[in-house]
């Protein structure tokens, strides 16, 4: 997963939106406090959302159906 992927930026800002609302709007805190607590917030979105991706893995490609010899078709020769 990249670090700058939009999952991860995303789960980041809503991870951290009330120190982003309270730096951008309200003035609760300083806004280099609530960039800082975003930055924290994108370092472990990222190793969450890889950790997942990790153990679900890529999806495996469809195998074709395996016939046993015994019960596959025969060719049927024409008639002389």
């Amino acid at each position: 997963m990249n670090l700058l992927s939009g999952p991860v930026l995303g789960a980041a800002a809503l991870v951290a939106s009330p120190a982003l609302y309270g730096g951008f709007v309200s003035g609760a805190v300083t806004v280099d406090v609530a960039v800082t607590r975003w930055l924290v917030a994108v370092v472990v979105c990222w190793v969450a959302i890889s950790l997942v991706a990790m153990m679900v893995g890529e999806p495996s490609a469809a195998q074709p159906a395996v016939v046993p010899a015994d019960e596959a078709p025969t060719e049927e020769l024409p008639a002389q």
